[in-house]
């Protein structure tokens, strides 16, 4: 028997939780969720939650934001530079890993239930076929699994920050827009929390009289912009804002149906990260689909391929401890 203090480490939020493993049974003992930003880095977040719950673990898995290539990690959309080598002193843990927080995610989708997910389209799920999952958030992650010598092995990727391509003239002015603004334009300046900002920014810069008064000073303060706009579309029913979401669903799609052919995701596609449990309605609605299935000679190989949108916000979490209990390796 032993202890694995599995964690998912955001840009915003960070959940921590403690498994007992024995053999095959996975038992959670405790889960906590923190603001990221409210910790100076994560010896200080873990040792927070080591007090709290009473209990040292044997091993550390981590599912990071950013390339986990070479140690330490430079997290990306934190100010944290995450190094194993100080958490194992800091904590007194032989065991840490650090894990891609997409391949946390794709570990986690072996653990889901079937309330754990929506299904948006069932598809012809190719048994032992590779599969996709994507997952927009603060930042937007890729990552992928493949079957290899009898079991599924998460494959990490950083696809997120790939060149966008744009698939109608719509959205070629989109890209022309944040282009002048930024440079290069990756899929997560348009797929994530600041990807609805972004989108419905230049929609209120092509038509600036379509923004409420109400609107424009609850932007101008401080909070939560992405789930502004999003509140504004489908609770208020803002034109401006139903119109940026629209558009947000269907780039999520199209960057979700490219992802699925570059993986040839035949077993399925997994839609994670914050977002997508939110706007669940939204994206069941056909938008997404329509995009994602969009790819010309390709398009019934995508039609035939299941999509399901995650709700248990502890995938990740989930994850990184499934890999500290069957994959990790005794250092």
């Amino acid at each position: 028997m032993s202890l694995i203090l599995g964690g998912d480490v955001g840009g915003t939020k960070a959940y921590l939780g403690l498994f007992r493993v024995d053999g095959d049974a996975f038992e959670t003992v405790v889960v906590e969720r923190y603001t990221s930003t409210d910790f100076a880095g994560v010896p200080e977040l873990l040792s927070g939650f080591m007090v709290h719950c009473g209990q040292n673990p044997d091993r550390v898995v981590l599912g990071v934001p950013g390339p986990v290539k070479h140690t330490p990690v430079k997290a990306v959309n934190l100010p944290w530079t995450i190094d194993p080598g100080q958490i194992a002193g800091v904590l007194g843990v032989a065991d840490v890993f650090l894990l891609n927080d997409l391949e946390a995610t794709a570990y986690g989708t072996l653990a889901l239930s079937d309330d754990d997910i929506v299904e948006i389209n069932p598809g012809e799920p190719e048994s032992q076929g590779a599969m996709a999952v994507i997952a927009a958030g603060t930042g937007l992650g890729e990552a992928g699994l493949a079957w290899v010598d009898g079991r599924y092995v998460a494959l990490a990727s950083e696809g997120g920050h790939a060149s966008f391509a744009p698939g109608t003239d719509e959205e070629a002015r989109l890209w022309h827009w944040l282009f002048a603004r930024h440079g290069h334009v990756s899929w997560e300046r348009v797929v994530s929390g600041m990807g609805l900002v972004n989108v419905y920014e230049f929609l209120r810069d092509s038509s600036p009289d379509g923004e409420p008064d109400w609107l424009r000073e609850q932007l101008a303060a401080e909070g939560p912009r992405a789930r502004i706009i999003s509140s504004a579309a489908r609770q208020e029913g803002v034109p401006l804002a139903v119109e940026a979401l629209r558009m947000f669903i269907s780039l999520y799609g199209a960057e979700a149906g490219n992802l699925a052919l570059k993986m040839l995701a035949t077993g399925g596609v997994y839609i994670g990260g914050g977002i997508a449990p939110q706007i669940i309605d939204e994206i069941s609605e056909g938008g997404f689909m329509d995009a994602f299935a969009e790819k010309g000679r390709m398009s019934d190989v995508l039609r035939r391929i299941p999509v399901r949108v995650i709700k248990n916000d502890n995938t990740a979490l989930r994850g990184a401890a499934y890999y500290g209990a069957h994959m990790a390796p005794h250092q």
